[in-house]
């Protein structure tokens, strides 16, 4: 790059016009991949914090689900029972 700008210094005053818009243009896509980058650890770091809490939330819903099965055959149980208690007091 420095040589392109001293090649363009010969020109002149317009050389030295081109060779700093082409600076300025280069600082600029310098800057935006820096800020690429920057955005790229950013999502990253997002997703990763996304997966984690859908890793946590699916686990709670597991132990609920487990919660929730027990007490639905804990519930068939009583209800089993009682009609039990039913039939032999009927009889």
């Amino acid at each position: 790059m420095e040589s392109i700008l001293e090649a363009l210094a010969q020109y002149g005053p317009l050389g030295l016009w081109t060779a700093s818009l082409l600076w300025m243009n280069w600082q600029q896509r310098k800057e935006n991949k820096e800020d690429e980058i920057r955005a790229a650890d950013a999502l990253k770091f997002h997703q990763e914090q996304i997966v984690e809490n859908l890793r946590e939330q699916k686990h709670l819903l597991e132990k609920a689900m487990e919660k929730i099965d027990g007490g639905l055959t804990t519930m068939r149980e009583k209800y089993a029972e009682e009609r039990m208690f039913r039939m032999k007091d009927k009889n």
